[in-house]
Formats: structure tokens, sequence, C-alpha cells
């Protein structure tokens, strides 16, 4: 469509230029450009706030979405994206008022609709009312509404609501069936494993998930709980150490106070075995 109408302003301008005269061709080619800058302007934002994340660079990332929500000529999917990246930087109460906006739209696209909720599901969890964000996180997904995302957070929150184990393995489990690469659902699944006592398993589903997800905080950190569990020390060193390098965020789950806890008593059976 956009083309089409690059098209037809080219058409219009010959024409103009052609018939009405040079004075108001030139005037028509400014207007079009200043209309043109004004589009484009959001688009550039976005560009701009992708980059800035893609380098990870949340703060950046997040001040350019800003500027693009506030031209109010954005699009739900950038609206969307901009709640998780306030959600990243710390800033659950703003997220929830951009989704907010989103929900209330009568007309809009169910699926769009549901990202959203999806993404509010999160949200209520941050602000700490984690019963709202499994009650419509379990809406979402009685109404139908199955993603990966989704899956992981319902097994998160089931544990974090401390749900009886056989619920939490199966949803888990479920997850697991659905996508069984997504870091957070195997994340879930092995600490599933681990509170069942399940150590073989929980090890099993940690060790591919740590494959490919070095940087990958909660993975690194029950990565090695189940290590320590299991005795493997090596295994629990290497997790600690790869802990270090990753990057924390606004939806990190793990505090510092728990990273120094593991590290320290991953030292201390160092120490011990020697």
């Amino acid at each position: 469509m956009s083309f089409l109408y690059v098209i037809l302003g080219v058409i219009v301008t010959f024409i103009v230029f052609k018939f009405v005269g040079t004075t108001a061709g030139f005037i028509l080619v400014a207007l079009m450009l200043i209309y043109g800058i004004y589009h484009f302007i959001p688009s550039y934002y976005i560009i701009k706030g992708n980059k800035a994340y893609a380098a990870g660079d949340d703060e950046a990332s997040c001040a350019w979405y800003k500027k693009a929500y506030d031209t109010g000529r954005t699009k739900v999917e950038t609206k969307t994206s901009y709640a998780y990246i306030l959600m990243r930087t710390g800033n659950a109460d703003e997220a929830e008022r951009v989704l907010d906006t989103i929900i209330r739209v009568k007309s809009l696209d169910p699926k769009k609709k549901n990202l959203a909720k999806q993404q509010r599901c999160m949200v209520y969890y941050r602000q700490g009312r984690l019963d709202e964000a499994l009650e419509e996180a379990y809406e979402l997904y009685n109404n139908g509404y199955k993603t990966s995302n989704l899956y992981s957070m319902l097994g998160y929150f089931k544990q974090l609501n401390n749900a009886p184990l056989d619920e939490t393995l199966q949803i888990c489990e479920e997850a697991y069936d659905y996508d069984d690469e997504n870091r957070d659902i195997l994340d879930n699944l092995s600490v599933c494993y681990y509170k069942l006592g399940r150590y073989d398993d929980a090890e099993s589903i940690s060790d591919k998930l740590l494959q490919k997800n070095t940087e990958f905080v909660e993975g690194c950190y029950h990565g090695a709980q189940i290590a320590l569990k299991t005795g493997n020390k090596d295994k629990a060193r290497k997790c600690v150490e790869m802990l270090q390098n990753c990057k924390r965020s606004g939806m990190t789950t793990i505090t510092e106070e728990e990273i120094k806890k593991i590290t320290d008593e991953v030292k201390g059976n160092e120490n011990t075995a020697c």
C-alpha cells in the first residue's frame, strides 16, 4: 500500500508541475516531504529503540519507545513491546497503564488483545499481585489461548503460589510437550523435578537448557542447585561462573542475595573437598 501511495504521489506531482505550474509543484513537494517526515518519525524512534535493545541498553530502548508511543501514532504491536520494555526497566505501573489502553479497545483483534492480557499477567506479578496474575493467565488458558510465554508463566506462577506439586508438574510437562526448546519452560520443569526429588530428571532438563542458554540467570542458578544436589561439584562451579556473565534486568526473578548464597555454597563445597 505504501508503494502505491508513492507512485500516486509521483503521478500527482508530475501533473501539478506540468499543468498547474512550477510554484505549485514545489509547494506540493514540500508538503509531501513534511507529511513523509511526520509519518516516518514513530518508525524512526522504533528503529532506534530496537537497536538499543539489541545492544543490551534497556534504558535507552525504553526512552526511544516512549518517544514513539507519545506521538500517538503507533500500532498495537509497538505499544505491547513498549510495555514489555517498561517491565524490563522496572516500570510495571506504567506498563499496566499502556496495556490497559490496549485491552479496553472493544473492536481490537482478539489475538492482539490476548497478547496484551498475557503481558499484563507478568505486570501483575511484578506488582506483587500473584493471585490476579495466575487468575488472568488461567482465564486465557481456559479460553484456548496457548503460547510458550503463557505456559512458562503458568508453571512459574504455580510454583510461587505453592500449588500442589502434582498440579504444577502437570502444567510444566504439558508446557514441555508444547515447546521443548523454550528456556523458561525448561527451567520450570527442571525446578519442578528438583522439588519432587527427581534429581536425575531435573539434571537432564537443566543440561538441555544450559546447552543453548549460558547467559540465562535462572537457568544457571537452578543448574548450580541441581548439580550440588547430585554431587557434581564441577558442574556447580561452571554454573556459578556462568552466572557472573548473565545480564540482569527488571524481569530477572533471582536476586543478587540468592546468587551470592549459591556462589558461597559452591565455594564452600570446594573448600571442604580440599
